[in-house]
């Protein structure tokens, strides 16, 4: 039990990107107008959510509260989570130990606090796509219709664009919304197509506040990355993007779906 919680503090420490090159992601001097813009169409739909993740590891079991930001993506309380707030296979970081399992973290009992609001909110979740590294959950009897991001008016993210990410600080500060840019610096086809960026976690934005895809952390490859020799090649050191048109094809599924009651 006592190598869980350092291997669940090194896969943290991995979403921690460089975002220095977010300074110079444009040339754009004020970018009080696009601020606006994102609070004004957005700010209400970017949440928070708290649950409990359960690392089960040789028979032992250690239980975190967590958080992590989503977005509601339906007026009825569908919102979009990482995965990797659902659910951790450690086996696939790597340095497994022979003859030993990994250990693995699942989530549960997820409560959602909207936006002006001081009630944390039962959800469940209703499924994931671990290849796309998301998840979904759904709001249990929301109180009439509730604002989000409509996935289906969004724009083609290529490499060179500028992007937006809108999050929520913690209670410390405020729970208030705040938005980073970020840049679309290439694109790859291996495994699948992804778009690779310097920014931050969380759903991306244009300028006029249009979705532009997902942006997460690949754990399992930058761990791996990570335990490759020194780690002085600083290439991969990059999250990945899913285009728009497929978390927005994904969501559609998982709009149709019932409660998945588990993981």
């Amino acid at each position: 039990m006592t190598l869980v919680r350092p291997l669940l503090i090194c896969a943290l420490l991995a979403l921690a990107p460089a975002v220095s090159a977010a300074e110079d992601v444009a040339d754009v001097e004020d970018y009080r107008p696009v601020y606006r813009e994102l609070i004004e169409q957005h700010a209400e739909a970017v949440v928070t959510v708290k649950f409990v993740m359960s690392v089960t590891n040789s028979g032992s079991e250690q239980r975190i509260e967590d958080r992590t930001q989503a977005v509601l993506v339906s007026d009825d309380g569908l919102m979009i989570v990482p995965d990797r707030s659902v659910s951790l296979d450690f086996s696939t970081f790597g340095n497994t130990t022979p003859g030993q399992a990994a250990p693995v973290a699942k989530s549960s009992d997820f409560r959602v606090r909207l936006a002006d609001s001081e009630d944390w909110l039962p959800a469940d979740l209703v499924t994931r796509d671990a290849e796309l590294g998301l998840a979904w959950l759904r709001l249990r009897n929301p109180s009439g219709k509730l604002d989000f991001v409509d996935l289906a008016n969004g724009v083609k993210a290529e490499p060179g664009m500028v992007f937006y990410s809108l999050l929520r600080t913690s209670d410390e500060w405020g729970g208030v919304p705040v938005f980073r840019p970020g840049l679309v610096l290439g694109e790859t086809r291996t495994p699948a197509f992804r778009l690779l960026v310097d920014g931050v976690p969380g759903l991306a934005f244009d300028q006029h506040g249009k979705p532009m895809g997902y942006v997460d952390v690949d754990l399992a490859s930058m761990m791996r990355s990570r335990n490759a020799g020194m780690g002085l090649d600083m290439a991969d050191m990059v999250l990945r993007m899913t285009p728009v048109d497929k978390v927005a094809a994904a969501t559609l599924q998982a709009a149709r779906l019932p409660i998945a009651g588990g993981q």
